[in-house]
Formats: C-alpha cells, sequence, structure tokens
C-alpha cells in the first residue's frame, strides 16, 4: 500500500455447513487490528469453533494484522476450536510465509492451516 492510502478494515461473515466464514477485506495493520479482533471475537462468542479466515480480499498485512490472526487462533485453541486461513495471495501469502506464520500448525497441530481456497479450508473441516 502507498504510504497515503488509508488502511481500512470491513469484517463479515456467513455459515456453510458448521462452519463460520469470516472474510476480511482491505488492510489487516495495526491500525486496523483492535477492530479486527473485536469483529472476529463477536463472532467466536456465538459459539463459532469451526472457523475459515478468507483473506482473498486483504491487500495488506503487518505484524499487527498477523497478531489478529495468532489470538483469534489462541482464542479458538482455548475452546478446542479449529482455524483454517484461506485464500492469502500475493504480498499477503509472502508476509506470512516470510514470518514463519505456516510453521504455526507445528505449535498448535491442526488447530490452525493455510489453505489455498476458501472450499479448501471448508472441506479440510470434513476430512
Amino acid at each position: 500500500m502507498d504510504q497515503g492510502t488509508r488502511h481500512v478494515l470491513t469484517v463479515t461473515s456467513h455459515e456453510d455447513a458448521g462452519v463460520a466464514i469470516i472474510k476480511l477485506h482491505g488492510s489487516l495493520s495495526a491500525t486496523t487490528a483492535e477492530q479486527g479482533i473485536q469483529e472476529i471475537k463477536k463472532i467466536l462468542d456465538r459459539g463459532a469453533k469451526k472457523v475459515v479466515i478468507n483473506l482473498a480480499d486483504i491487500d495488506y498485512i503487518s505484524s499487527g494484522g498477523i497478531r489478529v490472526l495468532i489470538l483469534t487462533g489462541k482464542q479458538l485453541s482455548n475452546v478446542q476450536g479449529v482455524m483454517k486461513i484461506a485464500a492469502a495471495k500475493g504480498m499477503v501469502k509472502e508476509v506470512l510465509a516470510a514470518s514463519g506464520f505456516d510453521l504455526l500448525t507445528r505449535v498448535y497441530g491442526e488447530n490452525i492451516q493455510l489453505c489455498n481456497t476458501e472450499e479448501e479450508a471448508v472441506a479440510a473441516f470434513k476430512v
């Protein structure tokens, strides 16, 4: 993102076969992290234990955004929940890989998994 671009985050959700699909749109940065945490927490507080975080429409992620994903994973882990991260692309996918986010599966087991598409992520819950 350019220096002049405003960081904005929109969070939407729906359910598919018992899986909460959370779509994030915009930027997942230090500026939007608290909003992201609060919006996702509302969804988890409704009892969601199988969650897909769809990052297809996230065009920027910083360490603050990675923190949102880690806190979501921890909150789900506390209730024996599982999180799949889907459709990260471009710079977002590169940042997740460079930060070692894919290694979280080793720490949290199958509680956190990176998937290429939302469909792949939902299907992974059925295995």
